[in-house]
């Protein structure tokens, strides 16, 4: 028996190695079989022939009946009459004999020189194995040195991963076959660990980047009370206004994040059910109209479609799109809000005649936090993180976004 921690403490190539051997010796036990089988086969078929030939020729001579022993110079009369007739090893005075008899002539073969072969074939062969196992468990390590150098680079590579350096890879020079399609795969999972990772910093930046210029607001308006307000009821409505407004945004937008992060990648938050999405749609344009926006919103094709999916949900993200469309439109301009049937899906259009968005802004609409060029800074408010919700939303659903816009002729959001 071998201790675990023995057993621990090898090489890989060692224990290969022993899992090869392990079959070698299987394999040697087949050979020794086979060779035992064939090489008595052969002895006692070659021994039939000589004894019938010996037989054969005690009768042609016409040599006294009785029981011979055939050796190399020929039949030798034995007096021994114990001899079974019958053709079978038998074992007399301690020695082992292959006899053959009749009615006439009982002949013996002596099997100790065939048996001293066995056994000197027998010793060579095990002889030959053992030191072929003796060989490969020795060479352990360095005949599978090439062929496990690329685990070694993998394992050098996850010692140099670490949070601040996601970069590094795998190489693949030697590999070959599976351990080529491992490196591939490890290198594709560390790509996606980088991204995720880098993913993950910009949002925790970029939230922190949003969360600043609130708190520097407040942090303001809050030194001004102090300083000036407590006389002044001009500057205290100011600032109380100003860290309303500004607490209003913060809660939105931690509201968001929140959302952001229990949501994402769950699909099982979500309650689904069978509902209309033409009641919803018409809702919307409902609650819309009442907030008197100065837009004119109104619907357009309307289906009746039955969908399964979270009601609450689909309405946050529609609702996206509706305030989205409000915020770029100039007062008058018109929003539509159309629900169809099309090749077994239910889309939703909202349409507007705003200001349309940049061809180089299309991509990234969706992106965290991202606004563009033309509304960043100016009274358009937002975080940037509406369409991303929004966007996780009908993903969630099994849904997808088609986005159609131009600057200067409005967008269309098709979901």
């Amino acid at each position: 028996m071998i201790p675990m921690g023995a057993a621990r403490q090898r090489s890989l190539g060692k224990r290969i190695a022993l899992q090869y051997l392990r079959r070698f010796a299987v394999g040697t036990l087949a050979a020794i079989a086979v060779m035992t089988v064939v090489f008595w086969s052969c002895t006692i078929t070659a021994t039939a022939l000589n004894i019938n030939g010996a037989v054969q020729s005690a009768a042609q001579r016409r040599r006294p009946e009785g029981a011979y022993v055939l050796t190399a110079s020929g039949l030798k009369s034995d007096p021994d009459t114990g001899w079974e007739k019958r053709f079978l090893p038998q074992r007399v005075d301690g020695a082992l004999y292959l006899v053959r008899g009749d009615d006439y002539y009982t002949v013996a073969w002596p099997m100790t020189r065939a048996g001293a072969t066995y056994v000197i074939l027998l010793a060579a062969l095990l002889a030959c194995e053992g030191v072929r196992m003796a060989l490969i468990y020795r060479g352990a390590d360095r005949i599978s040195g090439k062929a496990l150098k690329p685990i070694s680079d993998i394992a050098a590579a996850a010692r140099g991963l670490s949070a601040s350096n996601l970069s590094e890879r795998i190489r693949s020079d030697d590999a070959t076959g599976e351990m080529d399609e491992l490196i591939s795969v490890l290198n594709g999972m560390l790509n996606r660990i980088e991204a995720a990772y880098n993913n993950q910093k910009q949002f925790a930046s970029d939230a922190s980047h949003e969360l600043r210029t609130p708190i520097a607001v407040i942090q303001g308006y809050a030194d001004m009370l102090q300083r000036w307000g407590k006389t002044d009821p001009e500057v205290c409505d100011e600032a109380a206004a100003a860290i309303t407004a500004e607490t209003h945004g913060m809660r939105e937008l931690v509201e968001q994040l929140l959302f952001i992060a229990r949501h994402e990648n769950s699909a099982h938050r979500y309650t689904m059910d069978f509902f209309d999405l033409q009641d919803l749609t018409e809702e919307l344009v409902h609650e819309t109209t009442m907030l008197d926006t100065g837009r004119v919103v109104q619907t357009g094709a309307l289906d009746k479609c039955i969908v399964c999916g979270d009601r609450g949900a689909i309405k946050q993200a529609l609702r996206v799109f509706v305030d989205n469309a409000v915020k770029y439109t100039s007062p008058g301009g018109h929003i539509t809000l159309s629900c169809v049937k099309e090749e077994g899906w239910a889309r939703v259009t909202v349409a507007d005649d705003g200001i349309g968005i940049a061809e180089e802004d299309l991509p990234h609409v969706f992106d965290r936090f991202y606004r563009a060029a033309d509304v960043r800074g100016g009274e358009v408010t937002g975080h940037g993180l509406g369409l991303s919700i929004a966007r996780m939303i009908i993903k969630a659903h099994g849904g997808r976004i088609e986005l159609q816009s131009k600057p200067g002729a409005g967008s269309r959001f098709h979901m």
